[in-house]
C-alpha cells in the first residue's frame, strides 16, 4: 500500500488502466478463444459427418438400385465365405471375423474399412457373387475416419 500512495495521481490511473486492460487479454485469450475454437472444430466435425452421411446414403441408393436389378446369377455359384474373401481382398477390406449361425446364415465382422471401401464391398458381393446382406450394422471407429460394421448374409442354402 505505502507504493500505491507514493505514486502520483496519473501513475495510479495509468496502473489501473493497465491492469484492466492485462485482465481482458487475459480473459479473452484464457477462455473466449478456447470456446471458440472448440466451436469451430465442432462444427467442422459436424460438418464431415454430414458429408460421410450424404456419402453413405447415396452408396446405398446404389446399392438398391443395383440390387433391383435382374441379377445374372440367380443362384450363387461361388460359395458366401470364398466371395466375401476373394471381394474384401479386391476392394481391401480386411474381415476380421467369420460366423455362421445355426439358420445356415453367415456373420462377418469388419473392424477398421473406410466408407468407400466398406460400401465397394457389399456391391461387389451383390453383382459380382449374388449376395446380399439381411442386416447390416455399420458403426463409425471413435477418433478415426474409418469404420467398422457387422453383416449377416444367408447362407448357400438358404
Amino acid at each position: 500500500m505505502k507504493y500505491w500512495y507514493n505514486l502520483t495521481l496519473r501513475e495510479q490511473i495509468a496502473l489501473i488502466i493497465l491492469t484492466v486492460f492485462v485482465g481482458i487479454f487475459l480473459i479473452y485469450v484464457l477462455m473466449v478463444m478456447p470456446l471458440i475454437e472448440r466451436n469451430e472444430q465442432s462444427l467442422l466435425a459436424l460438418n464431415n459427418e454430414k458429408a460421410r452421411y450424404n456419402r453413405i446414403m447415396q452408396m446405398a441408393q446404389t446399392t438398391r438400385s443395383t440390387s433391383s436389378q435382374p441379377s445374372i446369377n440367380s443362384i450363387p455359384s461361388t460359395p458366401l465365405r470364398d466371395a466375401a474373401t476373394s471381394a474384401s481382398r479386391q476392394t481391401g477390406v480386411a474381415i476380421s471375423r467369420i460366423q455362421p449361425e445355426a439358420d445356415n446364415s453367415v456373420t462377418f465382422w469388419i473392424d477398421k474399412a473406410g466408407t468407400l471401401e466398406m460400401m465397394n464391398w457389399l456391391v461387389l458381393l451383390r453383382s459380382q457373387y449374388g449376395y446380399n446382406a439381411t442386416k447390416v450394422t455399420i458403426q463409425k471407429n471413435s477418433g478415426e475416419d474409418t469404420l467398422r460394421g457387422q453383416f449377416k448374409f444367408k447362407g448357400e442354402n438358404s
